[in-house]
């Protein structure tokens, strides 16, 4: 019986000291939190943690369509892929553009490149 009661100590006195360890983890965490500091092995954060947009800044609403507008203006005839390159956007930004002002007949299909409409308005 004195041997499983030494066998029994041993293994509370093992874990005693494993919670104490993270009792101590823990702490240092808690002191992190509150002074706003790093525990040590904790990663530093990467990237941008107030919300901030990655590389250039979208353009306002409408700005794109009114610049593939005035593009076309100066340039009847031309195809998208010409209008997209002219204005600085993708060959699919501006086909969805030219989309958009085709089903509103501002822009209209002129062969292989388009125009705008007679009837679009001013």
């Amino acid at each position: 019986m004195a041997d499983s009661i030494a066998r029994a100590r041993t293994v509370i006195e093992a874990r005693l000291r494993e919670l104490n360890r993270e009792i101590d983890q823990l702490e240092v965490a808690l002191r992190g939190l509150r002074t706003g500091a790093r525990s040590p092995g904790t990663p530093k954060r990467r990237g941008r943690s107030n919300g901030q947009r990655r590389g250039p800044s979208r353009a306002p609403r409408g700005q794109r369509r009114q610049q593939l507008i005035d593009a076309l203006g100066k340039k009847p005839g031309a195809t998208v892929a010409e209008l997209a390159k002219e204005i600085g956007i993708t060959p699919n930004q501006a086909h969805g553009l030219v989309r958009a002002l085709r089903s509103e007949r501002i822009v209209r299909k002129s062969g292989r490149g388009l125009r705008i409409s007679a009837k679009a308005p001013k």
